[in-house]
């Protein structure tokens, strides 16, 4: 707040600084050449007759054809110089009313068309058309990585940091065929075929099932400790209730990480949850005070009337929160289906999809409610959506309704 209004002072006394001379300067006279405009129009144009010389566009009999007639204009609008006398005198009144009234008027201006609580909470849609721009900056990489992997299709490491680049801008689904073809050619890497597992959930919904489980669990074969790779099959195992070898995944999750990790009390809440959902007593090393649930964000999802028709009752709803500044990749998300709206969402840490990446560690967010006609976690058209202003993540409510329909 204080920041925005010395820009606004520095810019009220800028103006000021730029008006007020000229009106209390003293008494001249000033001379001007009233030509002097049209010669300069008159030399641009010689030299880009010049220039279209130079590049092959006029021959030269094109070239002095151009320029006589250029040569003929000047001397039929110009001819001799012109000159304009005027007197300049200072006006102290006019300085003095412009030193009150400018100052004034852009507060009143301001306060009456303005939005001063934009200053503290930036608006959505200028979020996302920042980070349109940013990801427009990215697409000339991607068209050079893509056109050097084109050229030597064998480079297993180059296809592996195409996908996670994709990963990084939310385009999960497009990282997919990128690492495909880098374990055509690195097949025996753990960490790779994680990251495979990983993309090909989120383009899938979020849904570990089928081919992201066999990926991870061929990665688990190759390096039974690997961390993510564990932490994938802990949670497909606790999604298709195969609560015993859920249990067995997140210990051995445990067991890797270090004491000081900061997954470590969600991957502990994630054990107790799936020994209470066994019917299991909790081992009682386990029942150590955990650290409190993120506050997150919660709310009400609701469709607007005038979309509500003809909807497929078992269509896909994703109800998501997504950092407002940076990459878009949910940082906790929830999967419901129309039949259930109006829904009531609860987004915390619990529904992070990334360990890293957790909902309390982003200072503003943006929740969205989409309804996926097809079932696909990318935007398409013929979704419907609806999405918050940027909100902090402290426990708020926030309603959506979906209102828009993307084209």
């Amino acid at each position: 707040m204080l920041l925005f209004w010395v820009v606004v002072i520095a810019m009220i006394v800028a103006t000021l600084a730029l008006i007020l001379p000229a009106l209390l300067k003293p008494s001249k006279t000033v001379t001007t050449d009233a030509n002097a405009e049209r010669r300069a129009i008159f030399r641009q144009q010689f030299y880009e007759i010049g220039q279209d010389k130079t590049n092959g566009i006029l021959d030269a009999k094109q070239y002095e054809l151009a320029k006589t007639e250029l040569e003929r204009r000047m001397l039929d609008e110009i001819g001799t110089n012109n000159v304009l006398t005027a007197n300049s005198k200072p006006d102290r009144t006019l300085a003095l009313i412009l030193f009150i009234v400018l100052p004034l008027a852009s507060l009143l201006i301001y306060y009456k068309i303005g939005s001063p609580a934009a200053i503290n909470m930036p608006n959505a849609a200028q979020t996302i058309e920042e980070q349109s721009a940013r990801a427009g900056d990215v697409e000339p990489l991607l068209a050079a990585m893509n056109a050097k992997l084109a050229q030597n299709p064998t480079d297993g490491k180059g296809w592996a940091l195409l996908a996670r680049t994709y990963v990084e801008l939310g385009r999960a689904s497009d990282a997919v065929p990128a690492y495909e073809k880098a374990l055509k050619i690195i097949p025996n890497d753990a960490q790779l075929l994680a990251d495979y597992a990983d993309a090909l959930a989120v383009s899938n919904g979020y849904n570990l099932a089928g081919k992201p489980t066999e990926l991870v669990d061929q990665a688990l074969k190759l390096d039974p400790h690997h961390v993510k790779s564990l932490l994938l099959a802990a949670a497909a195992a606790t999604n298709r209730k195969d609560y015993k070898q859920a249990i067995i995944y997140w210990q051995n999750l445990q067991k890797e990480l270090p004491a000081d990790s900061d997954i470590a009390p969600k991957v502990k809440a994630s054990l107790d949850e799936v020994y209470r959902l066994a019917g299991i007593k909790v081992p009682v090393a386990s029942n150590a005070p955990t650290a409190p649930a993120a506050q997150g964000v919660s709310g009400m999802v609701k469709i607007a009337p005038a979309l509500a028709a003809n909807l497929d009752p078992a269509a896909t709803v994703f109800v998501y929160a997504r950092a407002a500044q940076g990459a878009a990749m949910p940082l906790a998300i929830e999967r419901t289906t129309v039949k259930e709206l109006p829904y009531t969402y609860q987004l915390d840490d619990s529904k992070g999809l990334m360990p890293a990446n957790k909902l309390s560690q982003a200072s503003e967010v943006i929740i969205v409610a989409r309804i996926s006609k097809t079932g696909d976690a990318k935007p398409q058209a013929g979704d419907l959506q609806g999405m918050s202003a940027a909100v902090k993540p402290n426990g708020g409510k926030v309603d959506i309704e979906i209102n828009e329909l993307l084209k």
